[in-house]
């Protein structure tokens, strides 16, 4: 089995009790058949208390809420399941968060949601661009996963060519993001028609100067027409809000409000390497790349938007793990960010004119003494 992981993954500690956003809030956690079984055979004061938790809906079981949290977590921050049994007696989803894998025949790549703080320092923390690690080891495929190979490899293959156009630091990261998706545009065709041998060609010609100066010379053009940010908000506003934080987030935004803070240039390209990671690749499910590829655009314009009025790190950093949360975590709210993409709303043009709404220090490129 092949791993691939972004390098900061190993660096990750959860912070238990002394996080700032506990997981074990706001969620809705689903229980997998294993766990619940020897949850019903517990004994003891736990057993009856953790039995007195669950709620059954729609043939799923999980812990009801109670005041938005779970109600086995302690005050000191602590899970009583864990802290009696072990972190093996959680569910699956309480143990491997914020840990995410997908896996793809026999590749497996796991990442951590930005929804974490802890992983959300880790991503937005680093002065350098993230890399990926590959790993090989004798792990078993866990579960049976049915692809197009053909589908899979031509994605594999755009997803690599986009890391090495979003490294390309001599260019401003709203330029690099436009090439992005002007690649993916034409890439999308070729897909719609199965034409799956001609993305490598594709590939070499959009890396050609006298193609990459075209593309360039449209982008700029886009980006000296700013367009407003009222359309990602409306949609942002008409999202399913798993908090009343972040829809409070929301109303505080205003267009003309005086930007006080905002993402540097690194922590925007690590931004973007974090979404095209960890979406980029489930197009092998519904051939929708340009879609996955404007969301994550959509994701980055978003986060860089909402963080303008920060006052400082702590702030930036709480606002992604938020919006990451909001935007990420909900199914339907993936849904319908993919199906409005889908249709043209808004188009590609009008979002890379929107990358030029905001002016901040993501205009600029990567500071020498970070380039790598």
């Amino acid at each position: 089995m092949k791993r691939i992981y972004p390098d900061y993954l190993p660096q990750f500690r959860c912070l238990a009790g002394n996080c700032p956003d506990t997981c074990c809030k706001d969620w809705q956690i689903i229980l997998d058949p294993a766990t619940l079984a020897r949850y019903r055979a517990l004994g003891g004061a736990l057993g009856r208390d953790v039995r007195a938790a669950l709620v059954t809906e729609g043939g799923q079981t999980r812990f009801r809420l109670t005041d938005s949290h779970c109600p086995l977590l302690t005050e000191d921050g602590l899970c009583r399941i864990q802290r009696a049994l072990g972190e093996a007696a959680l569910c699956t989803t309480c143990r491997c968060h914020p840990h995410f894998t997908e896996e793809y025949g026999q590749t497996r790549e796991v990442s951590l949601s930005l929804s974490c703080p802890a992983a959300a320092s880790l991503i937005l923390g680093s002065e350098t661009p993230v890399t990926l690690v590959t790993e090989t080891d004798d792990a078993p495929v866990t579960e049976y996963n049915e692809l197009d190979p053909a589908l899979y490899l031509a994605l594999v293959s755009i997803r690599a060519q986009l890391f090495s156009m979003l490294r390309e630091d001599a260019l401003p990261i709203n330029e690099r993001l436009g090439l992005m998706l002007l690649l993916c545009a034409r890439a999308q065709r070729l897909l719609d028609e199965k034409r799956y041998g001609c993305i490598d060609p594709l590939l070499r010609r959009f890396s050609s100067p006298g193609r990459r100066t075209r593309a360039l010379a449209r982008i700029r053009r886009l980006l000296r027409r700013p367009a407003d940010f009222f359309p990602c908000w409306l949609i942002l506003k008409n999202m399913e809000h798993l908090t009343q934080e972040f829809d409070a987030l929301l109303d505080t935004y205003r267009a003309d409000a005086p930007a006080c803070g905002g993402l540097s240039p690194v922590q925007e390209e690590n931004l973007a390497f974090y979404f095209i990671f960890r979406h980029i690749l489930k197009a092998v499910n519904d051939a929708k790349l340009l879609a996955r590829m404007e969301s994550c655009v959509f994701h980055v314009l978003s986060i860089r938007t909402l963080c303008l009025s920060a006052g400082d790190e702590t702030a930036r950093r709480r606002i992604a793990a938020l919006y990451s949360k909001e935007a990420e975590h909900s199914d339907d709210n993936c849904a319908m960010l993919l199906r409005l993409l889908g249709r043209g709303t808004p188009r590609p043009g009008r979002l890379i004119s929107m990358l030029a709404s905001g002016r901040n220090s993501s205009q600029l490129s990567r500071p020498a003494h970070v380039q790598s």
